[in-house]
């Protein structure tokens, strides 16, 4: 903020709370945010709601949606076009695209261990051995008849 003295003199100011750049420091905690919000995303919460008895909603700015509700739009798109042929109006299109909610719920599940990518295989080398030696065996007299 310039108090009136030349900008080459003026010392920047620091922003209390937070180390410089830690807004977008990757972090463990800041990962799972970002999944978390993903995962339970609420797509209720992008719109402002029914009007009447009519199914018509009038979605949120995007500068008035949460902070979790924001974090999961993936992109925007809006676009002017006539929806309706010979009306002479132009009608404008918003096209949200949300991050994809079954990947951060997989995510979620592995980083839990609530599944498992690992094929576990239990076997006994005993039983093992023991069946390896009585196919040798067949084989052994399937060769002599």
């Amino acid at each position: 903020m310039n108090r009136g003295g030349h900008p080459s003199t003026l010392k920047p100011q620091k922003s209390p709370g937070r180390p410089k750049g830690s807004k977008n420091r990757l972090t463990i905690e800041r990962v799972e945010q970002e999944i978390r919000r993903i995962a339970l995303l609420n797509p209720k919460e992008l719109f402002e709601g029914v009007h009447g008895n009519r199914r018509t909603f009038t979605l949120r700015e995007i500068k008035r949606m949460s902070d979790d509700v924001a974090a999961c739009i993936a992109s925007v798109k809006v676009r002017t076009e006539n929806l309706v042929a010979g009306d002479d109006k132009q009608d404008t299109t918003v096209e949200i695209r949300l991050w994809n909610k079954i990947d951060a719920l997989t995510l979620c599940a592995k980083h839990f261990r609530w599944i498992d990518e690992k094929i576990r295989l239990e076997v006994n080398v005993d039983e093992l051995a023991k069946r390896l030696e009585e196919g040798r065996r067949r084989n052994a007299e399937r060769d002599v008849k």
